[in-house]
């Protein structure tokens, strides 16, 4: 017995030691030594949580409340239309897609993010749901929702990509639409240089000044520079079955809304 327990303890003590090493590691940095990238990501995401709201309103400069509103537009969503926000994070996206008339269910596979969302649908009076849940293995029906957003997180999924287009295509209604919110690099060369300047050099600075780790900003610079231009992502999305796939560059070109179709039902 003492024998077993002392196993037990070394077993813990193993674990906990693993998830401390790896606690302020970026996801790219993880997977580059042979870690879990998904994992990692769940491990920022849930450590970011209290303050990803307020990181979101200065980062963005005060826009992404307007990119939000032109993601829904794309969407253009019948009202009380199901919609899913995969993702979610702490539900803007979700509450947005409500307030233009949606019924809408977010998921996210970090259960802080998740916590944060539910609660602030429960100071609001939000019908919105959220629920914990991995965007490659949806736990929905087939053909269950007339709508799909995703805001800033499909970088974050990179790695599982095909399984998580799959899904989403899995769980649309035929004729129901994908809206994807994501940022981008650059094209005009100007603001591509100075993107790089906030992105690369004074927002790792600053985030890291005010929450004490400047590696998920970091993590932002490189993830966006690592990302698929608005012209590969539309490719990927048609190689993924979706139809009248299309693009459109926000605020000078650092952001884009990607959309695609699921296909109609051929009478």
């Amino acid at each position: 017995d003492e024998v077993r327990q002392r196993s037990c303890l070394l077993a813990a003590a193993t674990r906990m030691a693993g998830r401390n090493m790896t606690a302020g590691i970026a996801p790219d940095r993880i997977e580059a030594g042979g870690g879990s990238f998904q994992g990692a990501v769940r491990r920022m995401f849930d450590g970011l949580a209290p303050r990803y709201d307020s990181f979101n309103r200065w980062a963005s400069l005060g826009m992404d409340e307007g990119w939000r509103r032109a993601a829904i537009a794309r969407l253009a969503v019948a009202p009380e239309g199901r919609v899913l926000d995969v993702a979610t994070g702490t539900g803007d996206l979700a509450f947005a897609t409500e307030r233009a008339g949606g019924r809408v269910v977010g998921c996210d596979f970090a259960a802080a993010m998740i916590r944060i969302a539910a609660d602030k649908a429960g100071k609001s009076n939000s019908t919105a749901a959220f629920q914990v849940a991995s965007a490659d293995a949806l736990p929905y029906r087939a053909s269950s929702y007339v709508g799909a957003v995703s805001g800033f997180a499909m970088r974050n999924v990179r790695p599982i990509l095909e399984m998580v287009l799959h899904e989403i295509l899995r769980v649309l209604e035929p004729g129901g639409r994908l809206v994807v919110l994501e940022f981008t690099k650059p094209v005009i060369a100007p603001v591509r240089w100075s993107h790089h300047l906030y992105t690369g050099i004074l927002m790792p600075r600053l985030g890291g000044f005010l929450t004490g780790d400047r590696e998920p900003f970091d993590y932002l610079n490189r993830s966006i520079a690592a990302w698929f231009s608005p012209e590969e992502f539309a490719d990927i999305l048609r190689q993924r079955g979706f139809v009248d796939v299309g693009y459109e560059r926000l605020s000078f070109g650092t952001v884009a809304l990607r959309w695609g179709t699921r296909p109609p039902v051929c009478e």
